[in-house]
This record gives structure tokens, sequence and C-alpha cells, in this order.
């Protein structure tokens, strides 16, 4: 305020920016009042665009999750009355559990959590832990959306299997989950809002799959976790309370977490659910099941209905005219909790292929199968596990099921065949004008095949068996990582792998300048050109891929495709090149036959002999007789999203092994065989012999007995080179040539003899021998001893001779670091050690485990069929 020239005040109000509805003046006015308004533009909302990306994105999962939910009727017409508690089995179970947490529902516990909202969802196989997390994810969304609470995170729900914690950060894993699942979300300053939503914590992450990883990538998936989230990240981990318990106990859980497990459902509330979800037309029909789960809580169905799985089976099973679920309250029929759920697994395949289309909102929904020819082909993948005495269902071991290894000469050598028309044809106007005609192919060709043969069996050499693993996918530009892949899964000792790798090209060089400078002897170029360089690049890019850390089997697939096409697009060509400058440069002109008819043998070569052939040869003789469907990678795949199957790295299992026990048995009496049950013990072929004897004392056990032999090592040698026959026989064309053909038996007949003869020598001695201080085994004149202070692990595996899978299974140790080596024949591959062999089941004979468990303590492990 300011006097003007008259002596009175001169008053100014100034407002900026103001918000104000009125302005009052107090006092008196003498003189003008001026009133200067300066409007501004209001100050920017960086956050704007994020929160419309980040509302696009709730509406998109809110959407999504609610058809996951439709589709498992986890809403229908309520949610399913899934309770939990305090883990009182994770030491740090109760650090961070609110009061009344047992009464609230879920996102209303998570949203109280204090300091940090970190939860771990825990729950045996068919709990309803996951339904849990479902349950969880929908009541923040609609938390987020329909009551305006801005502050609560949108949950993304991602499997743990998609995280390779040796390449990615959590953040980095998320933010490129958020871009690939995500894609079409609002930018921001012109890029994908993922990084912003997920460093400004917008976000939770709600991780399933833990139990599904591999043992020793729980941990490491842990580590990283725990690392990404540091000391304010909120986090959801849903597990199998076995799997979690073992890692917390080592103090490898999620830190600062609140870990609660879901309980068993209560007969009431089951009751009173399925009677809210029944069709009201058929509510006479539900009565006597329901009125036994109200008035008889011990009866069988009542305790089989505390699974949330089971409950989902009962209406699934009997939704519709004419099912009767009054039935399975009938004692005499279903005396026992184990009949009802057998009944109910019967028709698990019905209930999760329905006959409707699927939601299409649903992020992968499974393609319609029919129910009956689907449970068939269950059946099928699970007897040929049990058989197996496995778990993991992989593809690339599918081509070891009865009838493709039946199919296997006979489709090599047929398709051979076709190839070596299609080359004739192809080639038939150089043959037109060679000097030999037709044989000049036919020479040109074989020598494709030799070359190709030969990388691959200095391949084989180099990763043993797992060369008939699936190869990591092959770019011909990362070879470093190429270099990297091949040190981690080669069987060879160092100084051999710096040889070949150091020597190899310098060998290379080193003939082409000979070539050069002192002699312009063209069979310098064709060895370093077609010999030398071709297997360099074939050891370099048919690295094994790591099938245990893989994403999905489909990753696998394609990894192996790629391998494939980067093998035929880089050794083949070197090969037919070397053939090619052989002799253009020997005769002074270009011969392209020569090329060409190499390149030919060698792409076939490498093709009919790799994993992928194989894949494609099982698929197709299953499929074609029914035991598969022919899109089989697809059904394994909505299988799994149906809740049948689960991923454990890049093989398919089923949801527990009570299921595949299940599905094995009714294939079995299908077939009118018998099926062993769980309980089963296959004796070991040693303990069959009547000349077994057993001294068993305190401190000392004994077994001593005969054994005959059964070569069966040896085919897998002779069966890969009547490949490579095959295939230079068919393709180069010989087949044409009646001569030949009776070459085709030498083969077999030479494994047959081995094999005969073996079996017809003299019993061998076998003896096996524990004490306190070790374990002694004695195999014919051969005696190996460990020591129990330098034994690590004790345990019945398939035997590995010279890296090649000897298809039996032998007892063998694991040695701690320092202890004494045994000679190498006993090495098994892996850290392994030959003990004694066992036979051709992982089982074990009750007598021999008591004792391998009293001598060995804690080192003993029961093998569960696995390598």
């Amino acid at each position: 305020m300011t006097r003007d020239s008259g002596g009175g005040p001169h008053i100014t109000n100034t407002a900026v920016d103001c918000t104000a509805d009125y302005l009052i003046q107090i006092g008196i006015l003498e003189g003008d009042l001026n009133v200067t308004l300066s409007v501004g533009q209001p100050p920017p909302d960086d956050d704007a665009p994020l929160a419309a990306a980040e509302r696009r994105l709730a509406r998109s999962l809110l959407l999504r999750w609610r058809a996951e939910a439709d589709a498992w009727d986890m809403a229908d017409p309520e949610p399913l009355p899934v309770r939990w508690t305090p883990s009182r089995r994770v030491a740090s179970a109760g650090e961070y559990v609110p009061v009344g947490s047992g009464a609230d529902t879920i996102a209303g516990t998570f949203l109280r959590l204090r300091p940090r909202r970190r939860l771990v969802v825990l729950g045996s196989a068919g709990s309803g832990k996951t339904v849990l997390s479902v349950l969880l994810t929908l009541e923040l969304l609609a938390r987020r959306l329909t009551q305006g609470e801005n502050d609560v995170p949108v949950p993304l729900v991602l499997s743990l299997e998609s995280w390779d914690t040796r390449r990615q950060s959590l953040t980095e894993w998320l933010v490129d989950r958020l871009r690939q699942d995500h894609p079409g979300l609002p930018p921001v300053d012109g890029v994908h809002p993922a990084r912003r939503l997920v460093l400004e914590r917008r976000v939770l992450p709600v991780l399933d799959g833990l139990d599904e990883l591999p043992g020793h990538r729980r941990a490491e998936v842990l580590h990283a976790l725990n690392a990404g989230l540091g000391g304010t990240g909120d986090a959801v981990l849903v597990s199998r309370t076995a799997e979690y318990e073992r890692l917390d106990q080592e103090g490898k859980g999620l830190r600062h977490a609140t870990v609660i497990e879901s309980l068993p459902l209560r007969p009431d509330e089951v009751a009173d659910y399925l009677r809210r979800a029944r069709p009201p037309a058929r509510a006479a029909v539900w009565g006597r099941l329901l009125e036994t789960l109200r008035t008889k809580p011990s009866a069988p169905v009542a305790w089989a209905l505390t699974s949330p799985l089971m409950v989902w089976l009962v209406r699934r099973t009997y939704e519709r005219h004419p099912a009767d679920p009054g039935e399975l309250a009938d004692g005499e029929r279903f005396p026992t909790r184990d009949a009802v759920e057998a009944h109910l697994l019967d028709r698990i395949v019905s209930a999760a292929f329905p006959p409707r289309p699927p939601d299409p909102g649903r992020l992968h929904p499974p393609r319609s199968w029919d129910a009956e020819r689907a449970g068939a082909w269950l059946s099928y993948l699970a007897l040929l596990l049990s058989r197996r005495e496995e778990s993991e269902l992989a593809w690339w071991r599918l081509y070891t099921a009865p009838l493709p290894r039946l199919l296997a000469g006979p489709a090599l050598l047929v398709t051979g065949i076709l190839l070596s028309l299609v080359i004739k044809a192809g080639m038939s106007g150089y043959a037109e004008d060679a000097v030999l005609g037709d044989l000049s192919v036919t020479l040109y060709v074989s020598g494709g095949v030799i070359f190709a043969a030969l990388a691959r069996s200095v391949t084989a050499s180099w990763f043993g068996q797992r060369l008939a693993e699936p190869r990591r996918s092959a770019n011909p530009l990362l070879f470093i990582g190429a270099l990297r892949s091949l040190d981690r899964h080669t069987r060879v000792g160092p100084l051999v792998r710096l040889a070949a790798l150091g020597g190899g090209p310098a060998l290379v060089v080193l003939l082409l300048f000979l070539y050069v400078f002192v002699t312009p002897d063209p069979v310098l170029v064709w060895f370093s050109v077609g010999g030398v360089l071709p297997v360099l690049l074939m050891i370099v890019y048919a690295a094994p891929a790591d099938t245990v850390d893989a994403a999905t089997p489909d990753e696998l697939l394609r990894g192996e495709q790629s391998a494939l096409v980067t093998t035929l697009t880089l050794v083949a060509p070197l090969i037919g090149a070397g053939a090619g400058a052989f002799f253009w440069l020997g005769r002074g002109s270009g011969d392209w036959g020569a090329a060409v008819g190499a390149w030919a043998g060698a792409s076939a070569t490498l093709v009919l002999l790799s994993p992928w052939s194989r894949w494609v040869l099982a698929k197709c003789s299953l499929a074609a007789t029914g035991r598969v469907p022919w899109s089989l990678m697809t059904f394994l795949k909505d299988a799994r999203t149906a809740g049948l199957l689960q991923l454990a790295g890049g093989t398919y299992r089923f949801r527990n092994r009570r299921l595949q026990e299940h599905f094995a048995g009714r294939r079995a009496q299908e077939r009118g065989s018998a099926s062993p049950g769980p309980g089963a013990t296959a004796v070991p072929a040693l303990l069959q012999s009547r000349d077994v004897t057993v001294e068993r004392t305190a401190d000392h056990y004994r077994l001593r007995g005969r054994s005959r032999r059964l070569p069966l090592a040896h085919w897998a040698v002779f069966g890969t080179i009547m490949g490579v026959f095959v295939v230079r026989f068919s393709v180069s064309g010989q087949w044409q040539d009646p001569a030949v053909w009776p070459v085709l038996l030498v083969w077999p007949f030479i494994g047959v003899v081995i094999t005969v003869t073996g079996f017809l020598l003299p019993p061998r001695r076998l003896e096996l021998e524990l004490t306190r201080d070790g374990v002694t085994s004695v195999i014919g004149r051969r005696r190996v001893s460990y020591a129990w202070r330098h034994v690590e692990e004790i345990t019945v595996r398939r035997a590995i001779v010279r890296g090649r899978d000897a298809r039996f299974y032998a007892l063998q140790v694991r040695l701690l670091a320092g202890a004494p080596r045994p000679p190498r024949r006993s090495r098994m591959g892996e850290g392994w050690f030959f003990v004694l062999p066992l036979g051709f089941s992982p089982r074990v004979d009750p007598q021999l485990g008591a004792a391998l468990a009293d001598f060995g303590g804690s080192r003993w492990t029961a093998s569960s069929g696995g390598r």
C-alpha cells in the first residue's frame, strides 16, 4: 500500500496463479482500489501420460484375469472360500503378519503389510495357492480401477521360468516382459512406458512357478529377487511348501517377507459353495452330497473335497444331467478318500478340456481338444515315463519310444532314397557330360557324406551323450557366446580343448600357407577348407542347450532348428567348397558338380542325423498311430494351461506324481497289462540270481553273487555307424546296386554277436561290502574302494560309459573336493564314479537300501529314476 499525490492511499492487490474464489479487502478505502490478476498456465503434470498408461495396463489385466477366473470357475457364483494362515514351518513367517489376517481378504492382508509389502503364498499341490494369487490380483485391480485407490500397485503375474537370472536383472526382466506382453500401451515421452512403470514401482510382480524350477535355479532366482527388490521393493511369491521350506532353512528365502499357507477347505464351506454354484434345476440331485458334507465331516468325500482342485472337478463333472453327485456319498462304492479322488481324476481331462470354445479374452486360450482322445494321449505319455522310471517329458527323448526306434532304420533308408532321386534329377545334366556319368555324382555325394560324418563324429567325441540333446540357438555373429557354450558342455579335458580350438585354426592357416608358398597341392585346400574348418565350426555351433535352465520347450525346439540352419549354411557349404576347390585347382577349370554333390551329401547327413529329425520321426510315427496328436507341442502347452502339466525347465511333467501314475495305470488297464503301483519295488538284476548271499552284522554288510554280462553299450556306437552308412548308401544312389544291400546286415550282425557272446560268457563275480569306514565293490577281478570321509553322496543313477548312456542303472558315488580319484574307467561323468551295476531299474531292494542308509547315513539318497 502506498499513498498517491493527493495524500490518499493507493491500494494494489496482485494475484498470480491464485486459486482463491473471492478477494476480501479489510479496512477503510480512501481512493481507488486496483486489483491486478495475473493468470498463468498451471504447472505441467508430468505423470499424466504415465498414469494413463498405468490405467490402460490395469484395465487390460483386469479383463484378462477375469477371463482366467471364469475359465476355472473361481468366482462363479462367488470366489471359492480359500483360507490361509501364517506359516509355522518357515522361520520368518509371522514377523510381519498383521492381527486378524485370517478373516481379512487376501488383498487387505497384503496392503496392510508393514514396513514392506512382500508376501509368500505356500501350499501343497491342489491346495489353492494359485487361486489365492489370482484372487489377490483381481481384488488389487478392482480396488485400483473401481474404488479409486491410486496407491495400489498394478499386479503383474509372471512365471519365473521365463527369467534368466544370469542374463537379466529383475528390473530388466520386468521391463522386457511388459514390452512383450503389452506392446500397445500409450507411449510416454515417445517411448514405451515399461521402464518408468518398473523403476517407479507402479507394478507389483506376482511370481509363480518357483517349485517348477530345477533345484539349483530356485536358489539363484531367490538371490536375484532379493537383490532386485532391495530394501523397499514389493513382491508376491507363490510356491509349494516343501520346496520353499527347504530354501528358507538354508537361509535363501525371500527376505522381510510374510509367509502364509493355504488351509484345507472345510466341509461346511464347501457345501455352502456348491449349493450356490449348482444349477437351480438340479437342486434335488445335489441334496445327498451336500447333506453328507454338512453332517459327516469325516466321510471320505468330505476329506477329498478339502482340495480346491477336487471341488472344481466335482462342479465340472456333475453340472449336467444325468450325472449324479450323490454317488460320491456312497461309502461302499467309495470307502476311502483315495477312491473318491481317483474317481474324480478319471474325469479331469473332460473338465480341463470342456466342449466349448475358450474365452477370446484369455492370454493363451487353449484349443478345443476332444476329451477322450486327449485322455488317451496323456495316458500314453504317462505310461512311457513310468516305464522309464522318469517324470520329465522331453520332446528330444520321445524318439526312444519303441515305435520310433523300430522305424528309425527304415525311415532313414526311405528318406535317403527319396533324396537321392532329387539329387540325381537336379544333377542329371552334369552326369551326362561327366566322364563317369552317374558314378561321378555318387562319388561326390559320398564324399560329402563322409566329411559330414567325420565332423559329426568329432563333435560326438567332444560332447558325448549330450549330442542327442537339442542344441543352443546358434547365431553365427555371436561367436564368443558360442565358444562359451562349447566350453561349458564339453567332456574333453582343458588341454584337448586348447589344442583343438587353438591348433585347429592354426592348422588351417598352415595348410593354406603351404599351398600358396610351398607346394600347390589341391589336397591341402580340400583338407583345410572342406575338412578341418567344418569340424571346428560343427563343434562350435553344435553345443547343447541348457535344457534344465531353458525357459520353455518351445524355445529349445526353436534353438535346435536355428542350430540346424546354421550348420547347413556354414558347415555343409564349406564341405562343398572344399570338394569344388580340389577339382577346380587340380583341373584348372570350374567343377560345380563336385561342390553341389558334396554339399548335398553333407546337408543330408547333418539333417537326417540331427535331434530335429529324430523329433520329427517320433512325432509323425506316434501321431500316425494315434498315440499323440499331430500338433503335440501345442497340445502340451494347452495341457499345461489347463493345469494337467507343469514346466520343469525345458521339459514338461505331470502336475504331480500321483496324476502321472493315475494316467499310466489307466493306459495299462486299457491294454490289459498289469502296472506296478507306486510302492512296487523292482528287484535289481544282481539280487535275482540264485547264487546271491547276504551277510549282515551291526558293523558289516556284504552282498555276494554272480551275474551274466549283457553288453549293450556298443549298440550306441554301432547305431551311429549304421546311421551314417545308411545315409551314404541311400543318398549317394548305391541302393540301386543289389550287391551292396548285404553290407547293411554286417553291422547288426556284429552287434548281435557281441551281445550274445557276452551273455554266454561265464558269470562274473560281483560283491558289495559296506562298513563303517567305507564301501568296496568287486566286479570280476577289479576292486574299487571309497572311504566315507571322501564321499559326498551315494545313490543309484544311469550308468554313463565313455560319455554314452549304457542303458542300465548302477550304484554310484560323488566324491568331495580333494578326495583321491579312482581309475579313469570308473568315471561316470558329472563328478560321479561307478560302484556296482544293479540292473535296468533304479529302484533298490529294501534290504540293500536299509544297509546303505545305515552305513552311508545322510550320504545315501534314494533314486527317483533320473540321471
